[in-house]
């Protein structure tokens, strides 16, 4: 079997000749391409959005040196958005969200209502044959739209505050990025690739049982009716604290739990991940703080994750978060030879 073939056998929970090792290309060192085993992931949408008979001004002002500030002027009012950048890696995080107030909802659900989305399959074609037999692609949509909002619009603080006061402006906005995620799920399922990255951030210390069950459950639902009868596997993101809502998982058709993140960063063995979803894949992300371990120490926690397997079909390790840059490829060549090991 080539790289790819091995990747989307072992999604489709099928048999394998080893454990297939993934790298997202943007996290890959020039020096990991080398490694023999390390299959590169890489992405593409297979649609894009433009606006639809309304006009928006963006512009941006640097606050101070990694602080910048962006405004977007609408028909329906402005918004503003300060973000840090660091130098490290070059990921943001945002210092004060766009949605401010109860009234900023609406202009997001307006800004929202009023853009198209437009089929086009040519990136996915284009990346499909760039990855070829040695790599994969993952076709990204939007986050569940409860998702969206906490993370790129308002905070869960301010969401918070808002569910309960203002939550006809919350449902609101809910309701236009469900519209808008259907007609990108639709484009999805007639691209060229197989699977589709559900980009959620998913962790039950934000997201518990019951918005789980309100918010997110009514969306994966929808695109597993969608995806699954056109042949495609959705790759769900869930790489946080995953124990409080492991029975909510396990109650979807999500196929696969793409950046799975045991301990010691995340709260959810492997075995028991295992345990509790029998009929979906696992795809790993290998625990972050682990890179820093000596190579012997790396490929001992590899050796047990594959234990706690135990066998089991539709595993897969990969790597999904930055790689200190102090280490290189060192990590990722210690995980890939305790893997070949298994063989």
């Amino acid at each position: 079997m080539t790289p790819r073939e091995t990747v989307l056998a072992a999604l489709r929970r099928e048999p394998v000749d080893c454990v297939p090792f993934t790298c997202y290309t943007g996290l890959m060192a020039p020096e990991a391409w080398e490694i023999e085993n390390l299959i590169p992931v890489f992405s593409a949408g297979a649609y894009r959005t433009e606006l639809d008979g309304v006009e928006v001004k963006q512009s941006s002002r640097e606050l101070e040196p990694g602080v910048r500030e962006t405004t977007m002027e609408t028909p329906w009012g402005t918004l503003t958005q300060v973000a840090h950048t660091e130098t490290g890696y070059g990921s943001s995080w945002t210092k004060e969200h766009w949605i401010k107030r109860p009234e900023d909802y609406t202009i997001i659900e307006q800004l929202t209502r009023h853009t198209k989305v437009i089929a086009d399959p040519e990136p996915v074609r284009a990346t499909l044959e760039q990855a070829g037999d040695r790599g994969v692609v993952l076709m990204w949509m939007g986050r569940t739209p409860f998702q969206r909002i906490w993370i790129e619009y308002a905070g869960m603080e301010r969401l918070a505050f808002d569910l309960l006061d203002a939550p006809a402006a919350v449902e609101g906005l809910i309701d236009a990025f469900m519209e808008q995620s259907r007609e990108v799920i639709r484009a999805t399922a007639t691209a060229d690739a197989m699977l589709v990255w559900v980009p959620d951030n998913i962790t039950g210390e934000m997201t518990g049982p019951p918005i789980f069950r309100k918010y997110l459950t009514p969306y994966y639902r929808e695109v597993c009716d969608i995806l699954l009868p056109a042949g495609k596997l959705p790759c769900c993101h869930m790489d946080g604290m995953l124990r409080q809502i492991a029975d909510c998982i396990g109650e979807t058709d999500l196929p696969v739990m793409e950046a799975f993140t045991p301990p010691p960063d995340g709260n959810f063995s492997v075995a028991e991940a295992r345990d509790r979803w029998p009929e979906k894949a696992l795809w790993l992300n290998f625990p972050s703080s682990v890179h820093l371990q000596d190579p012997e120490g790396i490929a001992a926690v590899t050796r047990e994750l594959v234990a706690q397997n135990a066998g089991r079909p539709g595993f897969l390790v990969g790597i999904t978060e930055n790689i200190p840059a102090s280490v290189g490829a060192r990590s990722l060549q210690a995980i890939g030879g305790a893997l070949n090991a298994e063989r």
